[in-house]
C-alpha cells in the first residue's frame, strides 16, 4: 500500500498498525525460536536458502514434504536478505499480520459506518492469539492473510456486484493459501462460503465459487507446484490428500484430539478480553454476516475434526473482530456515540490488555524459554570452538539453524526430525538414494562435537569433554 493510501485510512487506523508492528517486533527480537516448530520450519527455509529448490524444501538434508513450500520460500528470501536471525525467519509472519490488518481497514471504509475499521483492526491486533502468532514461525498468519483476503473480497462482492479484479484476488488467495498449509484452504474458502450464504439468505454468496477463470488460477499455482513434487515424489498424492488432510480430520492418528469444549475455548481465550466483554448480538450488515459465516464455520469445522490444535483457529479472530466491532458501533450509536473508541477507559483496557501482558511477560519467558529452544545449544557450540556436530537419537533443528549448517543426525527412522512424511516414506527415500541419516554412531562420518539426548548414558571407555547439559542435549567435545 502506497503512502497515500495509508493516510487516507481513519486516522486510528495507522496508530493500530504501528502498535501491532511493535508488539511483533518486541516478541521477535526477545524470544528465542521454538523447538520444534518455530526451529524446525526456519531450518527448513535455511537450507532452501542455501540450496534454491522451491519446489521440495528438505531438512537435514531430507526432503520435508509436511507443508508446501510457500511459507520456507517467503523466509528463506528474507534469511537471504537478513541473515539466519530469529528476525528474519519470523518476518513472513510480522507483514502478514500487517497486511491482514490493513486488508480488514480497506474493507471496512468501503462497507461499515465510521468507526467499524478502527474498531476491528485494533479488537483483531488486541487479540492475545493474534498478536503471539504475528512474531512466530508458522503457517497459520500467512494462512489468515489468504482467508481474511477472501472474505473480505466476498463482503465486497455481495455489497457492489462481482469485479473480475477482485475475483481473481479471491482465487489468488486461495492458490497461495493451498502452497502455504495445503487443502485446509480449500475448506476455509469454501465453508466459509457456505455458512455466509446461510447467515445471508442468499445464493449470491457462492457464485465466484463457480467462476472458472478463478479455479484455472488455482490449477496453474497451487496444481502446478503439487505436478512438479509428484514427478520427484510419487508418493505424495497419498501423503497430501489421504494421510495428512483426511485421516488428520478423521482419525486420532496424529494424536491431537481435543474435548468438544476446546474450540470455543480457543476462541474465546484466544481474544480476550473484547470476546467477553463485546454486546454481541446477530450480525446485521453485509460485511458482519459474512464475517459471522466465517468464525461460525471454524467453530463447527475444527470442532468436527480430530485434529486439533490453538492455531488453527487463527485465521476465525480477524472475522470475529469484525462481527465484534458492528456489536460495538451498533450500541455506540444506541447511545449516541460516535468516536472510535468510547468509552475510553473500557477501550483502554480492551486494547491494552495484550500490550501488557508482552511488557510484563516477555522477560520471564525470555528467561524461560531457552528450554525449548535450540539456542543455548549453538551458543554453547560456538562458545567450544565450533566444528562438525553429530546428533545420536536427538535433533536440535533450531540450533542448525543458528549455526548456518547441516549436521549429522544418527537415527534408523527419523523420528528425531518430527516429519511425519520421513518417518512413513524412509523405504522410498532410500531407494531413491535420498536418505541422509546415519543408522548407527559406527558408521557415521566423523564430528568434532557430539549431542546426545541429556539422559543418555554415555558409553564406557568414551573420552569426551562435556561443555554443554540442558534439560534436552548433553553435548561433547569428541576427543582426537
Amino acid at each position: 500500500m502506497t503512502i497515500a493510501r495509508l493516510a487516507a485510512l481513519p486516522r486510528p487506523v495507522p496508530v493500530v498498525l504501528a502498535a501491532a508492528l511493535l508488539v511483533s517486533l518486541v516478541l521477535a527480537l526477545r524470544l528465542p525460536l521454538l523447538d520444534p516448530d518455530e526451529g524446525r520450519n526456519a531450518e527448513v527455509a535455511r537450507e532452501m536458502s542455501a540450496d534454491g529448490d522451491v519446489v521440495v524444501p528438505h531438512l537435514a538434508g531430507l526432503p520435508y514434504l509436511d507443508k508446501p513450500p510457500l511459507l520456507f520460500a517467503l523466509a528463506a528470501l528474507s534469511i537471504r536478505a537478513f541473515g539466519a536471525t530469529p528476525l528474519a525467519a519470523r518476518l513472513p509472519a510480522m507483514l502478514a499480520a500487517l497486511a491482514t490488518l490493513l486488508l480488514l481497514a480497506r474493507a471496512s471504509v468501503r462497507l461499515e459506518p465510521a468507526g467499524h475499521a478502527a474498531r476491528a483492526t485494533a479488537l483483531t491486533a488486541a487479540a492475545p492469539l493474534f498478536a503471539a502468532l504475528s512474531a512466530y514461525v508458522i503457517f497459520d498468519m500467512p494462512l489468515t492473510l489468504c482467508v481474511t483476503a477472501v472474505w473480505t473480497g466476498l463482503a465486497l462482492e455481495h455489497a457492489e456486484g462481482p469485479r473480475t479484479s477482485r475475483r481473481a484476488a479471491m482465487f489468488a488467495a486461495v492458490a497461495l493459501g493451498v502452497l502455504i498449509k495445503g487443502p485446509v484452504m480449500l475448506a476455509w474458502a469454501i465453508g466459509g462460503s457456505v455458512a455466509a450464504a446461510c447467515l445471508l439468505r442468499s445464493a449470491r454468496a457462492l457464485r465466484w465459487l463457480g467462476w472458472a477463470p478463478g479455479w484455472a488460477i488455482v490449477l496453474a499455482l497451487a496444481g502446478g507446484w503439487f505436478a512438479l513434487a509428484l514427478r520427484r515424489h510419487p508418493e505424495y498424492a497419498r501423503y497430501a490428500f489421504v494421510e495428512e488432510s483426511f485421516e488428520r480430520m478423521t482419525s486420532g492418528s496424529f494424536h491431537r484430539d481435543e474435548p468438544w469444549w476446546f474450540v470455543p475455548a480457543v476462541l474465546v481465550g484466544g481474544a480476550l478480553p473484547w470476546s467477553l466483554a463485546t454486546p454481541w448480538r446477530a450480525p446485521s450488515s453485509v460485511g458482519a454476516r459474512v464475517a459471522a459465516g466465517f468464525a461460525l464455520f471454524a467453530l463447527v469445522f475444527f470442532s468436527l475434526t480430530r485434529s486439533k490444535l490453538v492455531t488453527y483457529l487463527l485465521p476465525a479472530l480477524p472475522a470475529l473482530a469484525w462481527w465484534a466491532a458492528e456489536a460495538w458501533t451498533r450500541a455506540g450509536a444506541a447511545r449516541g456515540r460516535t468516536a472510535p473508541f468510547s468509552p475510553a477507559p473500557l477501550w483502554a483496557g480492551l486494547l491494552g490488555f495484550t500490550p501488557l501482558l508482552v511488557v510484563l511477560g516477555a522477560g520471564p519467558l525470555e528467561y524461560r524459554l531457552p528450554i525449548v529452544s535450540g539456542a543455548p545449544l549453538a551458543a554453547a557450540i560456538a562458545r567450544a570452538g565450533g566444528g562438525t556436530v553429530r546428533y545420536e537419537g536427538c535433533y536440535s533443528p533450531g540450533s542448525d539453524y543458528l549455526r548456518g549448517a547441516i549436521s549429522t543426525v544418527v537415527s534408523r527412522d527419523g523420528r528425531e526430525l518430527t516429519s511425519n512424511y520421513v518417518l512413513r516414506y524412509r523405504d522410498r527415500l532410500e531407494t531413491r538414494g535420498e536418505w541422509r541419516l546415519i543408522d548407527s554412531a559406527a558408521v557415521a562420518p566423523p564430528a568434532a562435537i557430539v549431542v546426545r539426548p541429556s539422559a543418555a548414558p554415555v558409553a564406557p571407555g568414551r573420552r569426551d569433554s562435556a561443555f554443554f547439559t540442558d534439560s534436552r542435549f548433553a553435548a561433547s567435545r569428541l576427543a582426537r
